[in-house]
């Protein structure tokens, strides 16, 4: 009965307060003289909180590996054909090929800047008319036109939709539980009315 209440205090002690750094005491209160825990046969102790996270199949692997592995051939494929064309090419139709190659690129990155920049002011057209941010996904920003008449749509529609929703959630079949229309008899009221 004397060990029922007792506590080890070594596992409460700081380093330097009784143990050698690093040393831990085992569950017995009996202090290790080596200064070490015992090892244990590599099992995960009860303790010890089991690793959470996604954990893949090998058919999830290999399904994953299959799909980057083909992108990278596809890639590697394409430069290879490019590669093939330009040995094929004169000096003449090679510059040409490049300045075709980097218009191509700066229409792209034009196009990526006009989009970014049709979505920031989207963003702030919605901030202005006191609009969730997160609608902006919801407009066409294909170009300004298409965004600005998606926005008065939207202006439009978005009223419309809060005052429907809230309508239907004030909307109750049922009254609240001891409100006047309360079908149901509390046991406790019931005794004062008889009584």
């Amino acid at each position: 009965m004397k060990n029922f209440m007792r506590i080890p205090m070594q596992f409460f002690a700081e380093p330097g307060e009784g143990q050698p750094a690093g040393a831990t005491a085992p569950a017995d209160g009996v202090q290790d003289p080596t200064g070490t825990a015992p090892q244990g046969d590599g099992q995960q102790s009860n303790n010890t909180p089991a690793p959470t996270g996604k954990t893949f199949s090998q058919e999830d692997v290999d399904k994953i590996v299959a799909e980057r592995l083909a992108r990278q051939q596809k890639k590697f494929d394409e430069k290879m054909e490019e590669a093939a064309e330009l040995a094929k090419m004169n000096a003449a139709q090679k510059a040409e090929h490049a300045a075709k190659k980097r218009e191509e690129e700066l229409v792209a990155r034009e196009k990526s800047v006009a989009e970014k920049e049709l979505r920031f002011t989207a963003l702030g057209i919605l901030e202005e008319n006191k609009l969730p941010a997160s609608l902006v996904d919801c407009l066409n920003l294909g170009s300004a036109d298409a965004c600005n008449a998606s926005i008065k749509a939207l202006k439009k529609a978005w009223p419309e939709a809060v005052t429907a929703a809230v309508n239907n959630a004030l909307r109750s079949n049922t009254p609240p539980p001891y409100s006047g229309g309360n079908t149901q008899k509390d046991t406790f009221l019931q005794g004062f009315e008889e009584g």
